[in-house]
């Protein structure tokens, strides 16, 4: 029986300007297919490399409006893409770092509203609903982008259910992973998103990354507590999902 559906994609790291281009295509292509009524951005989209603690490549180090303009582009091709979805976007651990710069080195700028987050991006222009507190609930399930990380993937997902209690998708960890619980009370599943990064950042100094790239979708019943979420892997620069390459 065909049911109606909202239709939603999970957009995790992309930390311009470590964007992996290549994964970015394929998940243009694969929205452009998919035609999701919510577009959920889970944070950390823009890196804000200038701004961070540790020590810093010279070249890099003075490019945050690169970092930004690169950020906003990726935006406006969602948007472009999908021009009737309803777009969110959820600020992550790297989307605060311009928070506690302020805070802790401009505290005379911090009341300037063009340089929230909100204004930088043009929100208002791109028709994208901002969560600054780091997560929002979609129909009973909990987005965010997270802040618990465990050493494999599934493990941060199992966490994250466990400190929250109910179903709810995260990214953060870069991984890919479906965790699922049951109890009296339900059945449960949480979410590892995976990430749209590059895999070699520049601090893992020649170690591999257990990272892995992808995203995910979920399908939400209308008039409903019924949903699938489920992930999408991408491998060796496409997505895969149903069978089709993206």
């Amino acid at each position: 029986m065909l049911v109606k559906n909202k239709k939603v994609v999970f957009m995790p790291d992309v930390h311009c300007p470590f964007q992996d281009k290549k994964a970015l295509k394929s998940f243009y292509n694969f929205i452009k297919w998919f035609k999701p009524d919510v577009i959920i951005n889970m944070g950390d989209l823009i890196d804000f490399y200038a701004i961070s603690d540790f020590v810093k490549d010279p070249i890099r180090a003075l490019k945050l409006q690169e970092e930004l303009d690169e950020g906003r582009v990726v935006l406006e091709e969602v948007r472009n893409i999908c021009p009737k979805a309803e777009i969110h976007f959820i600020y992550g651990n790297h989307e605060n770092r311009l928070k506690k710069y302020k805070w802790s080195n401009a505290k005379e700028f911090n009341s300037l509203r063009n340089l929230e987050l909100e204004k930088l991006l043009d929100f208002d222009s791109l028709n994208i609903i901002s969560h600054p507190n780091g997560m929002m609930k979609y129909k009973g399930v909990i987005v965010k982008h997270g802040n618990v990380v465990r050493k494999f993937a599934g493990y941060t997902a199992k966490a994250e259910f466990e400190k929250n209690g109910m179903s709810g998708v995260s990214c953060h960890t870069h991984r890919l992973a479906t965790y699922r619980h049951t109890n009296e009370s339900g059945d449960y599943i949480w979410i590892e998103a995976g990430c749209l990064c590059k895999l070699n950042a520049e601090y893992l100094k020649g170690q591999k990354a257990n990272w892995q790239m992808g995203f995910a979708i979920g399908y939400f019943k209308e008039n409903s507590k019924r949903y699938l979420i489920e992930t999408v892997p991408i491998i060796d620069n496409k997505a895969m999902y149903g069978g089709m390459l993206f």
